[in-house]
């Protein structure tokens, strides 16, 4: 595809608002678990819970029936104006969104039953210390070979994001053992990913971070080599390695 046409189609699909991304068409191969599903057989209806890196508030808003009280917080301002709208068109009051980073949280020591965060980082220390005794973590990784040939093919590797960007789960759960804390459960799984159009494609391009800002002039060769090389009757084809972790605060 031309230059003209790959910025077409990246002006046709809008920008991101927070973390949604049901725009796009996608599939994948089985996966163990489903995220919301399990974070739901952990709440309780008088939790108070805390969402680090809540972003527009999208999966929270959707828990918010299953709590007595939430917070979500994000450091992007933007995105807790985003979340902000979403619970105002939503109608839910007994979730509140602050702009906060996620390594210094400003709560109390036990002031939380729950504290959820989804691909973001992970301050061990912090979360240990907002968690009552008994309360519960639940994290879901973005793991390292994710996106395998796409990284490949843009001649980054998982290295390109930093040193601090990965935190394996097995990790993770000896920092939380070290801290006192019980692992209930942890896992992981990487399986292949489609995208069923270039619309959805290249909005996914366009909206997560890479190690560089995708630039279409820049950068056209490798999406086309993508779409050449990845191309299958099932879409187009990547990775996605995620990990889980739950534990409790003895």
């Amino acid at each position: 595809m031309t230059v003209e046409e790959l910025e077409q189609i990246i002006r046709e699909n809008g920008k991101l608002e927070g973390w949604d991304f049901s725009r796009i068409n996608i599939s994948r191969d089985p996966i163990p678990w489903d995220y919301s599903g399990i974070v739901r057989s952990y709440l309780k209806p008088k939790d108070k819970v805390l969402d680090i890196g809540t972003g527009g508030g999208e999966i929270f808003l959707s828990l918010a029936a299953n709590i007595g009280k939430g917070i979500g917080i994000d450091n992007d301002p933007t995105m807790i104006e985003t979340a902000k709208g979403n619970q105002s068109r939503l109608a839910i009051h007994n979730i509140e969104f602050v702009e906060m980073n996620g390594s210094n949280l400003q709560f109390e020591a036990n002031d939380f039953d729950v504290v959820l965060l989804r691909h973001l980082q992970v301050n061990v220390s912090e979360i240990v210390r907002v968690l009552r005794p008994g309360g519960h973590f639940i994290t879901q990784m973005v793991g390292k070979r994710s996106s395998e040939n796409i990284l490949e093919t843009f001649g980054w590797t998982s290295d390109s994001f930093g040193t601090d960007w990965w935190q394996p789960v097995s990790e993770l759960a000896q920092q939380f053992q070290e801290k006192g804390c019980r692992i209930v459960a942890q896992g992981e799984y990487d399986v292949r990913y489609w995208f069923k159009d270039i619309a959805s494609f290249l909005f996914w391009m366009t909206s997560v971070p890479w190690p560089e800002e995708i630039e279409v002039k820049k950068q056209w060769q490798n999406i086309n080599r993508i779409l050449e090389t990845s191309t299958t009757n099932r879409g187009i084809e990547t990775n996605e390695h995620r990990g889980l972790l739950i534990i409790q605060k003895e």
